[in-house]
C-alpha cells in the first residue's frame, strides 16, 4: 500500500507542477508575443494545456520513480539481512 501512495503522490505532484507552470508561463508568453487574450484567459489556457501535458507524462514518470524507490528499498533490506 505504501508504493501505491508514493505513485499517487508523484502523479498528482507532477500534474500540479505542470498546471502551476502553465499559469505562470502562458501569461508571460502572451505579453511577450502581444496576444489579444487577457492575462487571466492565458493563465486558464496555460493551466489546461500544461496540466494536460504534464498529466500525460506523470503516470509513466511516477511508475519509474516508484519502481526505482522500491528497488532501492529492497536492495538495502537485502544488504542488511
Amino acid at each position: 500500500m505504501r508504493w501505491l501512495g508514493y505513485f499517487i503522490i508523484w502523479t498528482l505532484g507532477i500534474t500540479v507542477v505542470g498546471a502551476v507552470l502553465g499559469s505562470v508561463v502562458f501569461p508571460v508568453a502572451g505579453l511577450f508575443f502581444e496576444t489579444e487574450r487577457s492575462a487571466s484567459e492565458m493563465s486558464v489556457f496555460g493551466i489546461k494545456t500544461l496540466g494536460f501535458y504534464f498529466g500525460i507524462w506523470a503516470p509513466g514518470t511516477a511508475l519509474v520513480l516508484t519502481v526505482k524507490k522500491a528497488y532501492e528499498a529492497n536492495k538495502t533490506d537485502s544488504a542488511d539481512a
